[in-house]
């Protein structure tokens, strides 16, 4: 097995991919092995982008048309599609979506990307209660950077929005293009970012929907605190480092692993 490297963070992505199947996480992470391209990848990561450049348009006081946030939309999923066809040129070998193949898929998340990003800006539209927080700093929380170590362990990652709603809450909010995630996890994990970071509280986060074009009901992450969130970092640092990378094999897992390819315990 190849010798783990002492890492320079931990993520909630590393905790997720982890916890799905620890030998995904070394074939990808450590391994570094082939990973299956996917245009949902390509998409998720130009809404973003979409909404990004919309949020800040709009602090800075210039603002921006659909038309031209769809454009930022366009050319950012040129760019991530472009990223992967030069590691896998062969659209057959990229990731279907259900009965869309490869090639399929790249086509129609072209149209959804943009749905979505109208999505985006209808809400943000229809609820000028809900607004963007300004940090101590006086920088917009829109795909606000982060880093702190808990117990030891430096854990970084990006939120996409902190909104103060209409009762002055601040609630965390990540912005998804797929499917609901099943847990509060990430959005834990942000709330202790601000704890730590600028000393404020969030006593709620939320997911916001590109297939709904609207939050889930607020999470109450009052659970989670830097100790909460420390422990599950620290397990997973210590299960990294004491190279412990167990197999989970799982069908539905398995289906959508990027590095299944390479594995050998894959099924399905």
């Amino acid at each position: 097995m190849t010798e783990v490297k002492e890492p320079e963070y931990r993520s909630v992505s590393q905790y997720q991919q982890y916890t799905k199947c620890p030998h995904a996480y070394y074939l990808a992470r450590i391994e570094k092995v082939w990973k299956r391209p996917a245009a949902w990848l390509a998409h998720g990561s130009a809404v973003h982008e979409a909404a990004e450049a919309w949020e800040r348009a709009r602090l800075a006081g210039e603002g921006m048309t659909r038309e031209q946030a769809e454009e930022v939309f366009i050319e950012s999923y040129k760019k991530h599609r472009g990223e992967g066809c030069e590691e896998q040129p062969s659209l057959p070998w990229w990731f279907s979506s259900g009965r869309y193949h490869g090639e399929q898929d790249i086509s129609r998340r072209w149209h959804i990307g943009q749905e979505q990003v109208d999505r985006y800006i209808d809400w943000r539209e229809k609820h000028p209660d809900e607004r963007i927080g300004i940090t101590p700093d006086g920088e917009p929380a829109v795909e606000l950077g982060f880093e702190m170590t808990l117990d030891g362990v430096p854990v970084r990652g990006f939120i996409d929005a902190v909104i103060v709603d209409e009762h002055g809450r601040l609630v965390v909010r990540d912005n998804k293009t797929g499917a609901t995630p099943g847990d509060d996890f990430q959005l834990g994990v942000y709330k202790v970012a601000l704890e730590v970071k600028y000393g404020v509280i969030a006593p709620v986060g939320d997911y916001w929907m590109g297939k709904t074009g609207k939050p889930t009901i607020p999470y109450d992450l009052s659970e989670w605190t830097p100790e909460t969130v420390a422990a599950r970092f620290k397990e997973l640092d210590e299960n990294i480092r004491g190279k412990r990378f167990d197999p989970i094999p799982d069908a539905d897992v398995c289906r959508r692993c990027d590095v299944a390819y390479d594995c050998p315990f894959a099924v399905g």
